[in-house]
């Protein structure tokens, strides 16, 4: 028997501006975010056998349907390297310490997760470890930027797309990330849409030049928040718990890119005053230190 596990953080988009190729490992998008130290761990069991794949995410079952992008994934390694998954049973549980579905860039951890566990057992270099862990999201549309955010960690502005993308990290020293989800938003429903998708493009191609040039956290959150108002990718609801979090905070807040929440950052001595004020809202609050990256 082969067991292994690995912990790859979440990671939250600010905003972001799509690129899309007919090479998986191009397709990407340019943007801001941040890595959460809290995120997804994945442990693998592999035995010998006739290829069953079973998947358990947070103890529940997972079919290709429920959640195709671990399915996805491990296919894709399977197709790549024949010999050493050929007649093995393989067993994945995966537990989230972040919101799933909800904009935290949990599948690229999963995908990321389920490679790395394997890395060893089937000789994957750690590039081809991102290679196919990217692929996996793109193939899927459940994500564009979160793997090679999450390999990088921090805040990071992403200034070109795809695996090889340009990244630079923006200081951020004693800071923590607040975020509240509110539920579940599929990233296909707008990553689909090509009408949603021009706009996105216009207003995030502008906010990066900004960026860029004054490459702070503040500036990234101001940024976010406008990208956020002028692509009208989320609900009502959450614009109004982004005007409530950005006027007790020392930050605006922004949107989730993709997902039904806001996030912000926070200073310590802020963090009991501001969980106080959100107290009666319904949904759920994570505050989480920023994560490093992987390598």
């Amino acid at each position: 028997m082969y067991s292994s596990e690995y912990y790859v953080p979440s990671h939250i988009t600010g905003f972001f501006v799509p690129y899309f190729s007919d090479d998986c490992l191009k397709t990407g998008s340019t943007g801001a975010g941040v890595t959460l130290s809290l995120g997804l761990n994945t442990k693998i069991n592999v035995y010998n056998g006739n290829g069953k794949v079973k998947v358990k995410l947070n103890g529940k079952k997972m079919t290709p349907s429920t959640n195709p992008i671990s399915f996805k994934c491990l296919n894709i390694i399977k197709e790549r390297y024949p010999k050493f998954i050929t007649n093995k049973d393989v067993f994945i549980e995966q537990e989230s310490d972040v919101p799933v579905g909800s904009g935290y860039g949990t599948s690229a951890s999963a995908v990321l997760g389920i490679c790395f566990s394997l890395k060893d057992l089937v000789n994957i270099s750690v590039k081809d470890c991102i290679r196919i862990a990217h692929e996996a999201e793109v193939k899927n549309l459940s994500g564009l930027g979160d793997v090679v955010a999450e390999v990088k960690g921090g805040v990071e502005i992403r200034k070109t797309p795809g695996v090889e993308g340009i990244i630079e990290n923006i200081p951020a020293t004693g800071l923590k990330v607040l975020s509240v989800s509110l539920g579940i938003k599929k990233t296909g429903s707008v990553l689909g849409n090509q009408d949603k998708i021009k706009i996105i493009e216009k207003c995030g191609t502008k906010l990066l030049k900004k960026l860029v040039n004054e490459p702070t956290v503040e500036k990234m959150m101001e940024c976010s928040k406008k990208f956020t108002y002028k692509t009208g990718i989320l609900s009502s609801e959450i614009l109004d718990l982004i005007e409530v979090i950005s006027e007790i905070n020392s930050y605006n807040a922004s949107g989730i890119m993709i997902g039904e929440g806001a996030f912000t950052f926070i200073r310590e001595e802020d963090e009991k005053k501001i969980v106080e004020h959100l107290i009666d809202i319904k949904g759920d609050i994570v505050i989480s230190p920023i994560g490093k990256g992987l390598l």
